[in-house]
């Protein structure tokens, strides 16, 4: 981009040198950057050996342990799961190094997490100096601690919307090489996550907002136009499957509420955070303090517009995928960080006690928040697993041959930890094949159930209709039964009897 970053003002050395970015990191803050960038990892791998895996998790292994790539791509192909495939042969590699365990599955992500927190840190660094590249890493640590103990494609993702930053504000490069990463990063974006798409939004309206008449685009954003295009129409077909079947009656969908509440959800505290942000720099500021504040400069530009992320998706799902959730859109971290460190700069580069003291707060309210997941690693896993795996035992000890599920989240999860995951049983609804996929107004509540009927033609997943289970019902326990199984019991002449109900239900036929 000839027109654009050369002449940003933060890098124009006609500027007084007391009011241009350093563009340094110090020793100190390098090694504050890597400190904090191996506490999260460490503790994420430490939730990761402490958790059980979640629905999404489970989902991911099950796919990446099909006997090979053409089977992989069938199953997905066919609406096994919605992420495309690499991310499976990702976990795959990881996992045949170092077997399926739940540090192994989510060592991917752990790895991708600490590496966004470091490129965003130094993005951020070489727009301003080292103490805000710091704040910018404490900003991204709080909304993406999660996702270093996911085995989800979520956090290799938001690495690589940070990576295309990096190289979108970098100046060292080519124009012609400067294009060809730009494009190659966003290639690789939507090889993790479909939403990765929209990534060429900040970068399009950034320029856009520039435009003069006759003025092309710049060699970046042609790049990146055509890598999220490349692998999105070579993907289609996984693209199209997975939608045709799910996207009409998709989970989480677009609404007004759902996408005001959005930033409050990635920002959890962020109000609160910035009032006390507010209340430092109210204590700390002095009258002799000289704050020459420049205007914005690209990178922060661009990192602001990051936040259009949503506004995009919302239109996208309107339009078409009718999918909205809020780890969609993770990826507006990293720009957004960096923004705040470049606005902090801007405003503080002279006072660098208010700027240590944003730092210091951010960090810490940060590490602390890691810390209390640390303490108790399952308040992030799904409630009801460890309760089942407690009574399995004693359920088969009374000759139960069967574990009956109606609940589709904890019948996978259950049946990948069970000792007998042959006779953990998903049975369907009785209305399961007579309703129809609703429309784009309800969401199908069967959805996950569905998600199971197709994953069980690749995976061995045992799935009944009412009929099986009545032929094996002395042998079977219900565990935590929906009213529509114990009412298609009564309809069929059984007595249900309630024999264990706590931690949860557990019902007998007779």
């Amino acid at each position: 981009m000839r027109a654009t970053l050369s002449q940003d003002p933060l890098l124009d050395t006609s500027l007084p040198s007391a009011t241009q970015p350093s563009g340094r990191a110090g020793g100190w803050s390098l090694l504050g950057a890597a400190l904090l960038a191996a506490f999260y990892f460490a503790t994420s791998l430490y939730v990761a050996a402490h958790r059980l895996l979640w629905f999404d998790e489970v989902v991911t292994v099950h796919i990446a342990q099909l006997p090979n790539l053409s089977t992989m791509l069938a199953a997905l192909s066919h609406g096994a799961d919605s992420l495309p495939p690499l991310y499976y042969m990702v976990v795959r590699a990881f996992g045949k190094a170092f077997g399926y365990g739940e540090i192994a599955v989510r060592l991917p992500s752990a790895l991708a997490m600490m590496a966004t927190l470091l490129i965003t840190f130094d993005c951020a660094r070489r727009l301003t100096d080292g103490l805000c590249g710091l704040i910018a890493l404490a900003v991204a640590s709080g909304p993406l601690a999660g996702e270093g103990f996911e085995a989800r494609s979520y956090a290799i993702y938001i690495m690589l919307a940070a990576l295309a930053l990096w190289v979108w504000t970098y100046t060292g490069a080519s124009e012609k090489l400067a294009a060809i990463l730009f494009g190659a990063v966003l290639f690789l974006s939507v090889c993790f996550h479909y939403y990765a798409v929209l990534f060429v939004v900040p970068y399009g309206l950034w320029e856009l907002s520039r435009w003069k008449p006759w003025q092309p685009p710049s060699a970046k954003l042609l790049a990146g136009i055509i890598g999220v295009a490349v692998p999105a129409a070579l993907l289609s077909h996984v693209i199209l499957s997975f939608s045709r079947k799910f996207a009409p009656g998709f989970w989480s969908r677009p609404s007004m509420s759902e996408l005001t509440e959005i930033y409050s959800h990635i920002f959890v505290s962020g109000l609160f955070i910035l009032s006390l942000i507010m209340i430092w720099v109210a204590l700390t500021s002095r009258k002799s303090d000289r704050i020459l504040l420049q205007p914005m400069p690209p990178g922060e530009a661009v990192g602001w517009l990051f936040l259009c992320l949503p506004l995009a998706g919302f239109v996208a799902a309107e339009l078409k995928t009718n999918a909205f959730a809020v780890r969609y859109f993770l990826a507006l971290v990293p720009g957004v960080a960096v923004a705040l460190a470049c606005w902090t700069w801007r405003h503080f580069h002279n006072a660098p006690r208010i700027s240590l003291g944003i730092f210091l707060l951010l960090a810490s309210w940060g590490a602390v928040k890691q810390l209390q997941v640390v303490r108790n690693p399952s308040s992030v896993e799904s409630p009801g697993t460890r309760a089942y795996l407690g009574l399995e035992g004693s359920l088969r000890s009374e000759g139960k041959q069967f574990f009956i599920f109606s609940d589709p989240f904890l019948f996978l999860e259950a049946q990948y930890y069970s000792k007998y995951p042959d006779q953990c049983v998903l049975l369907l609804p009785s209305d399961f094949y007579q309703k129809a996929t609703p429309g784009r107004s309800t969401p199908d509540p069967y959805m996950h159930q569905r998600v199971e009927v197709t994953l069980s033609h690749y995976s061995p997943l045992q799935i009944w209709q009412w009929e099986q289970l009545q032929e094996h019902a002395s042998q079977s326990a219900l565990i935590k039964p929906s009213k529509d199984a114990l009412e298609a019991a009564k309809r069929a002449g059984f007595a249900a009897s309630v024999k264990v109900s706590d931690p949860m239900k557990v019902v007998y036929l007779q």
